[in-house]
């Protein structure tokens, strides 16, 4: 839903994820007037509020805005207090070092219906193109948005396919129902999900899904492996090393809920 107009705290706020997001380092108070469609006077009165907050800074020669030290600051600390982002590295590097390939954290949000790849861990020989971090995205297909979309409530997993239908490509697994559906109950019965070349091409993906404590998915581990480099001898070993990940990232997850709702 897109903010009003008439609250200044909901402008304030998408100027600063318009900030965070914006390719350029420095914006001005007309490129961000014209960016969120505003008049040029309430983009400078947010840059001043953002500015005497200590979030932004302006460069007294060229007369734009950047964001400060300070911003960084909190949100860097703002990051260290994700537990499951925590939990997730410390396990994740574990998996690397047993089965030496790469592997992946997808944290879903129920919200926007959609996730993002919050950390990665590379093997030594990855040579696999980079996944994105921290960039919003459908659930689709890909053993990273199996491993999500099987373990949804019915509702919710329908509403996430409406959506996705509207993004899908012919001849793909999600212009199929049918198909789509026996694959995800496959991956309900299994508890992970295998895919060949579905989201990146010449890689196979493997991914296991996270539980919060009352039993609803947060996010999923996946590891991608170059297709010449994985022979059906090495899947076994590989689902064994994750589902051991998945497993311990969702013990300190319970552990972490119980200790600050006990505390």
């Amino acid at each position: 839903m897109e903010p009003t107009e008439r609250n200044p705290v909901s402008k304030t706020l998408r100027a600063l994820s318009w900030l965070v997001e914006s390719s350029t380092p420095q914006i001005g108070v007309r490129q961000l007037a014209a960016a969120m469609k505003i008049a040029p006077s309430s983009a400078h009165r947010i840059l001043v509020a953002l500015s005497e907050a200590g979030f932004v800074r302006r460069d007294d020669g060229s007369q734009r805005y950047t964001l400060s030290v300070e911003f960084f600051r909190l949100s860097q600390r703002a990051v260290a207090k994700s537990l499951l982002r925590q939990a997730g590295l410390e396990a994740m590097q574990r998996l690397v070092d047993a089965c030496h390939e790469s592997a992946l954290l997808g944290v879903y949000d129920d919200v926007r219906q959609e996730m993002i790849f919050a950390a990665s861990v590379d093997a030594a020989h990855s040579s696999l193109h980079a996944i994105s971090l921290n960039e919003w995205l459908p659930v689709r297909a890909g053993a990273s948005g199996l491993a999500i979309l099987a373990f949804l409530k019915d509702a919710e997993r329908h509403a996430v396919l409406q959506r996705a239908a509207l993004r899908a490509q012919p001849g793909g697994l999600f212009g199929e129902p049918e198909r789509l559906e026996a694959e995800l109950a496959n991956v309900r019965r299994q508890g992970y999900a295998f895919t060949r070349c579905q989201w990146i091409s010449g890689a196979v993906g493997l991914a296991a899904p996270i539980f919060n404590r009352r039993g609803k998915v947060i996010g999923d581990i996946c590891v991608t492996i170059p297709e010449q480099r994985f022979g059906d001898g090495s899947k076994d070993r590989l689902v064994d090393a994750m589902q051991r990940c998945v497993n311990d990232v969702t013990k300190k997850m319970h552990g972490a809920e119980m200790s600050v709702e006990f505390a």
